[in-house]
C-alpha cells in the first residue's frame, strides 16, 4: 500500500484563512485598544508571533501529516500532528462513492472526494480534481 499526499494548494489556502483571521484580529486590536500602550504592543507582538508560527511552523507540519492510499482490501486516511487519526473503510463495504466540487475548484482544480459505507464516511479534501475523479472511479467499480 503506497500513501500518497494531497494537493499542495491546502497549506497556501489555509496561510490565506490563517492571514485573513489574524488580520481581523489585528483590526480588533487596533480599535479596540488605546494606541502605543505596553497592552497595545503586547497584543501586536502575540498575534504577529502566532501568525509566524501557525503560517510557517503548523500548517507546514500538519500537511505533511495528511495522506491516504488505496489498498487491495482497504482505504486508508491518516491525519493529524499533536493528535494522529487513522480511518479505515473496507473496499467491500463501500456504499457509494461522491467527488464534491466547491465555488474554488475552477481556480484551483481542487475536490473533495467522500466515500461512503455503511456505518461511516470519509472525506478526503485538497485532491487534484483529475485525481479525485479517478479514485472515484477505480473505488466504485472496484
Amino acid at each position: 500500500m503506497r500513501f500518497e499526499k494531497i494537493s499542495p494548494k491546502a497549506v497556501v489556502l489555509w496561510e490565506l484563512l490563517a492571514l485573513a483571521v489574524c488580520g481581523l484580529l489585528l483590526w480588533l486590536v487596533l480599535a479596540v485598544f488605546i494606541p502605543y500602550t505596553w497592552l497595545w504592543y503586547t497584543l501586536l507582538w502575540v498575534l504577529g508571533a502566532l501568525w509566524v508560527l501557525t503560517a510557517f511552523l503548523y500548517l507546514p507540519l500538519y500537511y505533511l501529516g495528511i495522506e491516504y492510499a488505496l489498498g487491495k482490501e482497504a482505504v486508508v486516511y491518516r491525519k493529524g500532528l499533536l493528535f494522529p487519526h487513522t480511518q479505515i473503510l473496507y473496499r467491500d463495504r463501500i456504499a457509494f462513492v461522491t467527488v464534491y466540487h466547491n465555488p474554488l475548484t475552477p481556480l484551483l482544480g481542487i475536490s473533495t472526494l467522500v466515500v461512503s459505507a455503511a456505518g461511516g464516511s470519509m472525506r478526503i479534501s485538497f485532491l487534484q480534481t483529475s485525481r479525485a475523479k479517478e479514485l472515484a472511479d477505480e473505488l466504485s467499480h472496484g
